[in-house]
């Protein structure tokens, strides 16, 4: 009975013991939440400027990132956000409502996500611009500090410039510069120019290091390339002692798309540009008030401006620049051509003179933007070439001087009376001439597919610009409409061109 008895209670005590069984492992907590944003997005259906949803992630860094397209407004969007529950968001001093609250993305945006805790975090939140898609072309982006207005020719404005190869690569990375308007009557036209001064040297679109770097609007031009035609068979067909080069681009400026633009070297003393000595214009408009450095010469009254260097007026430097144009004058009006020779680098002023003629630029008859050097060899050499938006042709202020490519335009209208009126009647001046224009009218065919492949890379460029500037068609003209004038002003300056051979190759023979 005993033995039964014990044997119950020892059950008893190990189904107990089963049932309380060891002490239970207290369960982890729960990790707290991060606070920032789960998702973060701004949605075409709350933002008209858009066409697609932009949908952010986080970097490295922590900073939430998309691209945008260069022509959405990023000073009003409205974003799509969702935060750990009991977080409160403020941005710009406001509250921030999923959805619904506005914010001016040009700048990076801080967010402050106050949990449920009280404790703070700061997400910054970054919409980088895209250029992809624009029409191919590399595209000049300028960001002003602080969104500046260029304003005028004098005042260099603070910027960063970068440039996108077109397809969404940078193939010029951000760097500091400065950049103000440019020009004479072209400053004065909607669509402006602007020069551009870079931090250091630097290599752009292929072309050698340099800070000065030009942005020419092309407004006069309708075909958009008479000054790339000109730097092509300056490359191909003088001895220049320096051949200038330059790209066609778009240019967004603060944001903003302003169409096709030509980039390009800007004229200056330097390893990679004029080698030596004295650059010089011939400017009619050039004044003591503008701070033009210059001269009228003694004989035929022109203003020689001392673009680069500019030494002060009086000084031996600029003496001897203008000692140095008076003697040639005096030379070239007493016709003693070996002793003018001896001063003058002829093969440059023949290739000035031939593709001026050529393209009866209505500048370059001693009137203005006519360049000269003067090298430390004591030779004054003509050239570089410049500003012939107003060439081949076209003839938009409509004196009919040019319009029709015929007649030797820069023989007959040298408004100097002297340096073309005694040169293109010099022996070895002409001997020179046409070997020159025979090298030249050899080469026709590439001229013309020189013209013909600007135009095609261009042509979806030119409706994008006119589509700003309306100057193809009137507001609100459709592609098909825009590359059809396009088209008519690309097949009438490559007829002008073959007028101009025509005409030339019975004239200049019989020079």
């Amino acid at each position: 009975m005993k033995t039964t008895l014990f044997k119950m209670l020892l059950c008893v005590a190990v189904f107990l013991t089963a049932c309380n069984g060891p002490e239970p492992t207290p369960p982890t907590p729960p990790t707290p939440e991060v606070t920032t944003f789960l998702s973060f997005s701004i949605k075409k259906a709350q933002n008209k400027a858009l066409t697609e949803d932009l949908v952010f992630k986080a970097d490295e860094d922590g900073v939430f990132v998309c691209t945008v397209p260069y022509y959405v407004d990023r000073t009003s969007l409205v974003a799509d956000f969702t935060v750990p529950v009991g977080c409160r968001v403020v941005a710009q001093n406001k509250t921030q409502v999923s959805g619904h609250t506005a914010l001016n993305f040009v700048q990076p945006v801080e967010y402050t996500i106050t949990a449920a805790d009280g404790k703070k975090t700061t997400i910054a939140v970054k919409l980088n611009i895209g250029y992809k898609g624009l029409s191919g072309l590399p595209v000049v982006v300028i960001n002003t500090e602080n969104g500046q207005t260029i304003k005028d020719k004098d005042t260099w404005i603070p910027a960063k410039m970068m440039i996108d190869d077109g397809n969404g690569t940078a193939v010029f990375k951000e760097a500091d510069a400065e950049v103000k308007g440019r020009g004479n009557t072209t400053w004065s036209y909607a669509k402006k120019p602007y020069a551009i001064k870079l931090g250091s040297k630097a290599e752009v679109l292929g072309m050698p290091k340099h800070k000065r770097w030009v942005l020419l609007a092309s407004w006069n031009d309708k075909a958009m390339m008479r000054t790339d035609l000109t730097f092509f068979m300056a490359q191909q067909y003088t001895t220049f002692r320096w051949k200038q080069r330059g790209e066609a681009v778009e240019l967004v400026l603060n944001g903003e798309h302003l169409g096709h633009y030509y980039l390009c070297e800007q004229i200056k003393v330097d390893d990679n540009r004029v080698p030596d000595g004295y650059v010089l214009e011939i400017d009619y408009r050039a004044k003591e008030t503008n701070g033009d450095i210059f001269f009228k010469s003694d004989i035929s009254q022109l203003n020689f401006v001392l673009k680069d260097p500019e030494p002060e007026k009086g000084s031996d430097e600029y003496d001897y620049v203008m000692k140095y144009i008076n003697d040639i004058e005096k030379l070239l009006k007493e016709g003693d051509a070996e002793a003018y020779r001896s001063y003058l680098n002829m093969e440059s002023f023949v290739d000035w003179y031939l593709n001026s003629e050529f393209s009866m630029n209505m500048d370059a008859n001693f009137f203005l933007s006519v360049y000269m050097n003067l090298g430390e060899d004591g030779m004054l050499y003509m050239g570089p070439l410049w500003d012939f938006d107003i060439a081949f042709g076209n003839d938009v202020f409509d004196t009919n001087d040019n319009l029709i490519p015929e007649g030797f335009y820069i023989y007959n209208t040298d408004r100097s009376g002297l340096w073309m009126k005694v040169l293109r009647n010099d022996e070895e001046f002409l001997k020179i001439l046409k070997e020159r224009y025979a090298a030249m009218r050899a080469d026709k065919d590439n001229i013309l597919a020189h013209i013909d492949d600007v135009a095609a890379a261009q042509r979806e460029s030119a409706v994008l610009n006119d589509m700003k500037w309306n100057k193809l068609c009137k507001k609100g003209a459709t592609r098909e409409q825009i590359l059809k004038a396009y088209d008519a002003e690309v097949q009438f300056l490559k007829d002008w061109v073959e007028g101009r051979f025509a005409w030339l190759d019975e004239n200049i023979p019989n020079l």
